[in-house]
């Protein structure tokens, strides 16, 4: 996108694209007519990667940063080159994995990152037990050093607490995550400037801008 005649236009002369562009160019920040425009996007990714190399937040701070990075992407933009995703109702982060990340829907990694998303966050714990009956259940470990996103247990666990054995653990590299993060971005800026970026956003303009944009005089 040809961003060189922002310099005339003020916050609200531009397009949706163009604040879109704002949000996933990368650039630190933006010059308008009245002001610059930054993204709060890029701020997080500089931060989880900082936080990956540091002893103490590495394994916690970075991850957490990670999902909300992927579930911001997911929340803000679909693909109009894509069958659309079957459950609209669906969360974020299942989005992103489908339209930018090459998951196919249902695939088992996308089921991992999820629940690992939702114990992680809401229990700070590496266990996720379904809450329904036809959602996998796992105790994660993590394992850096493993080639793939998620290793597999070799016998699955049913959730049931009392019913789980150490050979139940299931294996992800925290460190793709982190990884997906910034691949997910970079995704959707190819598909914008590919002209394949749907901006999903039920408020348009106005809700991308107030949600991940900020304006400084």
């Amino acid at each position: 996108m040809d961003i060189s005649e922002w310099k005339n236009k003020t916050l609200t002369e531009l397009s949706l694209l163009e604040l879109a562009y704002a949000h996933l160019g990368g650039a630190s920040f933006y010059q308008l007519k009245d002001g610059h425009l930054k993204s709060i996007l890029p701020i997080t990714l500089q931060e989880i990667n900082h936080a990956k190399h540091m002893e103490y937040s590495k394994n916690f701070v970075a991850v957490v940063g990670a999902f909300a990075a992927i579930e911001q992407i997911g929340f803000c933009y679909a693909r109009t080159d894509m069958n659309e995703f079957s459950n609209s109702a669906s969360s974020p982060i299942l989005k992103a994995l489908y339209y930018f990340a090459d998951y196919p829907e249902g695939h088992m990694d996308t089921k991992a990152v999820y629940a690992l998303r939702n114990s992680f966050l809401h229990n700070a714990s590496l266990m996720a037990i379904a809450q329904h009956s036809n959602k996998p259940s796992f105790n994660f470990r993590f394992d850096r050093e493993i080639q793939t996103l998620v290793e597999y247990s070799s016998v699955s666990w049913d959730g049931n607490i009392e019913n789980y054995k150490p050979e139940m653990t299931t294996l992800i590299n925290p460190n793709k995550i982190i990884d997906l993060a910034s691949s997910v971005a970079q995704k959707a800026l190819e598909c914008l400037e590919a002209g394949t970026l749907n901006v999903s956003l039920s408020g348009g303009e106005k809700e991308l801008y107030y949600r991940y944009l900020k304006h400084f005089s």
